[in-house]
């Protein structure tokens, strides 16, 4: 087998409920490629590597990485340790369940905190791409790719989240607006606020803030496909991946130089996915949107214009 010294880091991203879990679930099956269990939200969170890394003082990012630090270190590593003496195999569990990333972060931490303490640039993320590449290595076993699901949010951070975690390729996967609404109803999240900052929490109208959020959400995409490029973001219609799946699957490895392949036990099924097109056209949700027609005209205005960078 051969070994790759930096796996390519394959970002998968949403647009809240958007069908990126059908991507995800691909490359799961392709045998180039490794996806850790779960989301990955050591960069994007509140508090966590981008907070440090776009902190308006130097002061403030060592408060923000101590504060990390102490959370790994008090609370997360003695976790994921309990959770190992009771013989849960590490490989089988969620990065932010095992003993091992936990330790390589206090690491990175500490490298972090010393760069400060040295008066070098909080703004560098030059320690945290070393991080991500020895998470890389750690987790890929050899393999050319390593998946990283939700690891940045589309519209925050995007002058700071290329450079840690280069070499990078970035999908976004976008859906038809109104099946994307449904979704966000059968998961139960209306009436919740997000931690996303696409979503504005001065909206108090529960359908206006998940609708106004996802029109914020497409709008950030599209600038991020102009500063990006066609090299580095490759946008995939949820619908078209479904119905058209073979011709979008080698589209995605052509962006992506792996072969097209998929393993015997690979968990993506068409079939299945395609269950998930036309959602939004039941009486209760063409009901529950219909006060907000102007809104939702709009969204396929907007989501139109991303076809043309595809």
């Amino acid at each position: 087998m051969t070994e790759y010294s930096n796996p390519l880091n394959i970002l998968v991203a949403g647009i809240y409920w958007s069908g990126s879990g059908a991507v995800v679930d691909y490359l799961k099956g392709h045998p180039d490629c490794f996806v850790p269990r779960g989301e990955f939200t050591d960069f994007k969170r509140s508090g966590r590597i981008g907070s440090m890394l776009e902190a308006p003082t130097a002061q403030r990012a060592k408060w923000l990485a101590r504060g990390m630090w102490l959370e790994t270190r008090l609370g997360k590593l003695p976790a994921a340790r309990l959770k190992a003496a009771k013989g849960k195999a590490q490989a089988s569990m969620p990065l932010k369940e095992q003993v091992g990333h936990h330790r390589l972060k206090l690491e990175y931490l500490g490298k972090y905190r010393r760069h400060l303490g040295n008066n070098g640039s909080h703004t560098d993320g030059t320690i945290w791409n070393q991080w991500l590449q020895a998470v890389g290595l750690a987790q890929a076993a050899g393999k050319p790719a390593i998946v990283w699901n939700q690891p940045i949010w589309v519209g925050k951070h995007e002058h700071i989240w290329p450079a840690v975690f280069q070499p990078y390729k970035l999908i976004v996967v976008h859906r038809d607006p109104v099946d994307q609404f449904a979704e966000v109803v059968r998961q139960g999240k209306i009436g919740k606020r997000k931690s996303d900052p696409a979503f504005n929490d001065d909206e108090k109208d529960d359908i206006a803030y998940v609708l106004t959020g996802i029109r914020a959400k497409i709008k950030s995409l599209r600038a991020l496909a102009d500063q990006l490029g066609r090299e580095q973001i490759l946008l995939i219609s949820f619908e078209r991946f479904v119905k058209d799946h073979g011709s979008e699957a080698q589209r995605l490895c052509d962006f992506l130089s792996l072969p097209e392949s998929q393993t015997p036990s690979a968990p993506f099924d068409p079939n299945i996915s395609i269950l998930n097109i036309g959602i939004g056209q039941t009486e209760a949700i063409q009901a529950m949107l219909a006060p907000y027609q102007n809104l939702v005209d709009e969204l396929y205005r907007l989501r139109h214009q991303l076809d043309s960078l595809q």
